[in-house]
């Protein structure tokens, strides 16, 4: 027997789950990405890499920016492009300003009427409405800080290798500092209310990030020294699903807010910090649940580390100049973490500034076997002991912990 999860509710894109039942027990999960296959790395072979960004940032429009850095990252890595501290902080910034945008739409508006068990957020509205108003006000914060880095609030063409097209100006840096500050106490209130989540999904036993809090030049796990994801991480097709399914060492691992917090916890800014020591016992555990929790605690990161860049780039004054980037040869990989997780751009170029080899890897991809194994321990719990529709909800939530981008993770056929 097969209970089939049709398309999930309250997430970026379209999957379904079948769960396998044998002689009343569960025997397999598959998680299927039905999402169409998309041709991004194709479609940059041969493109003078100039250009590359750009189009990268049309993967997703909820962290396209993501997508542009990674790509930067990528291709400068490949020339030995050093940008100036200017430069990382702005870039920073940006990634900041999604990661607000990110986690606010997914906390408030997806996560949140799991809380107060309604349907929806437009349902929720009708008794929790101050609290719905809370979370756009953080989201349309992060977007304001996006299209200030980006360009655009969606698919923005301002992020460029070597630098931007546009720098900020005083003005916007002091809105920015001024800003951020006013809204944390929305932040603070979202760590209470999110720190009520029960424990449920697998508990993962691997955890990769990157080396940097929000960028990085290698990756670092639990248990390993920085390492580059081809010495460690092996993506594999599957047969039901449009994405790959990639593993550490073999077994399941998870990237995300969660797996940031554990192995980053002296990267946080003080408030933040002290959330994190406060809860610190069961973010410990590794439940896949407690992923929402790590997320409104990076809501006050973010808050509190956007007005010390912008106060920090103030204090020192913006100059907008771009680094020189000389053509040649080369291998890059760029790192940067997502709102969901690490995200990987692997470009090769040739002696024209052409791209020759691409490969992207998205952190719903990363996270696709640690979500089949918390589907399947869920599943295994409760089948038998709750009706189908209790179970089905829990499953649902489980996917929702994740907060997959399933558009963005699909990248799997070799033409």
């Amino acid at each position: 027997m097969i209970i089939e999860l049709r398309e999930f509710t309250r997430v970026e894109g379209n999957g379904k789950a079948e769960i396998v039942v044998e002689n009343g027990e569960v025997k397999n999960v598959r998680l299927k990405i039905v999402e169409g296959p998309r041709f991004f790395e194709l479609l940059t072979l041969g493109r003078h890499y100039y250009d590359v960004p750009d189009l990268e940032a049309r993967i997703c429009a909820i962290c396209y920016l993501s997508h542009s850095v990674a790509s930067v990252l990528g291709i400068e890595m490949a020339f030995g492009v050093e940008v100036s501290e200017e430069i990382q902080l702005l870039r920073e910034l940006g990634l900041i300003g999604e990661l607000l945008e990110s986690h606010a739409l997914h906390l408030y508006l997806l996560v949140a009427p799991d809380v107060f068990g309604y349907p929806d957020a437009i349902r929720m509205a009708t008794k929790h409405g101050e609290l719905v108003k809370e979370g756009l006000a953080l989201k349309a914060f992060g977007n304001k800080i996006r299209e200030l880095i980006g360009g655009r609030e969606i698919h923005g063409i301002n992020v460029k290798p070597g630098g931007f097209g546009r720098y900020p100006t005083v003005e916007e840096l002091e809105n920015i500092e001024r800003e951020s500050e006013a809204l944390l106490r929305l932040a603070r209130r979202a760590v209470r209310l999110f720190a009520s989540f029960e424990p449920y999904g697998e508990k993962a036993e691997h955890f990769v990030a990157t080396d940097g809090y929000l960028l990085g030049d290698k990756l670092i796990s639990d248990e390993d020294d920085p390492f580059h994801y081809t010495e460690r991480i092996e993506e594999r097709a599957l047969v039901y699903s449009f994405a790959k399914q990639s593993r550490y060492k073999g077994e399941p691992f998870f990237v995300g807010a969660l797996p940031r917090l554990l192995l980053k916890a002296e990267m946080l800014t003080p408030t933040a910090k002290r959330f994190f020591e406060e809860h610190r016992e069961k973010l410990a555990t590794g439940y896949v649940s407690y992923n929402n929790l790590a997320q409104a605690i990076e809501l006050v990161y973010a808050l509190e580390r956007a007005g010390e860049i912008a106060k920090k780039l103030l204090d020192k004054g913006i100059k907008g100049e771009n680094v020189p980037v000389e053509i040649k040869e080369g291998e890059g990989i760029g790192y940067v973490e997502a709102p969901r997780g690490v995200l990987i751009h692997h470009y090769r170029i040739d002696s024209e500034g052409k791209i020759a080899y691409s490969n992207i890897i998205t952190p719903t991809a990363l996270n696709h076997a640690m979500m089949e194994a918390s589907l399947f321990k869920e599943a295994r719990k409760l089948y038998g002991e709750a009706d189908e529709t209790a179970l089905v909800q829990r499953l649902e939530e489980t996917v929702r912990a994740f907060d997959p981008c399933i558009s963005c993770s699909v990248h799997i056929v070799k033409l």
